[in-house]
């Protein structure tokens, strides 16, 4: 595949573009992408055990939605940064530990984005403010909780399945 021509079709936190391409037998069809800088999604174990869910506000889909912390990655900004940053924004606490966990693409057709895993571990208080456009509430879950509401639907964030199951299978909870 080659890229003939590309065309900007919005900029703003994201860019959308919209590519000709050329695939090896000569053929072209256009594809549209929208370019993400990236995001961490965080998996805070609290000293009690819980896990730290949230419950946010998404306007995409106009309802709240219970998930993991988790955010866009700032211009020259490190995953594992970020991530520290996030748990502080959204739950006002840090993690003495963070464990990587690889990373996750949400949505490959049509989007770059890479999420990147994180498990918080060792917890304690260091409230920062959240972003402005942010209404987060703290809902702490155990892992059995947490699994009920996937089964009822109650939960549904593909990003925070993803990391529970993976953190499940190597055996962080």
């Amino acid at each position: 595949m080659k890229v003939i021509e590309t065309t900007v079709l919005y900029e703003g936190k994201l860019r959308g573009v919209r590519d000709v391409i050329e695939s090896d037998d000569g053929r072209r069809h256009t594809h549209e992408t929208i370019e993400h800088p990236g995001a961490v999604v965080i998996l805070p174990i609290m000293p009690d055990g819980r896990i730290c869910c949230i419950s946010q506000y998404r306007h995409s889909l106009r309802r709240d939605f219970l998930e993991l912390p988790a955010g866009m990655i700032e211009k020259g900004e490190v995953p594992h940064i970020c991530a520290g940053r996030e748990i502080r924004e959204e739950i006002g606490m840090a993690a003495r530990e963070l464990i990587p966990m690889g990373a996750i693409v949400p949505a490959p057709g049509f989007c770059t984005e890479v999420q990147y895993l994180f498990v918080a571990r060792d917890l304690y208080e260091d409230p920062a403010q959240p972003d402005e456009d942010e209404q987060i509430s703290l809902y702490p879950m155990t892992v059995q909780e947490m699994e009920q509401a996937i089964v009822s639907g109650s939960f549904s964030d593909a990003k925070s399945i993803a990391l529970l199951m993976k953190a499940r299978l190597q055996g962080l909870l």
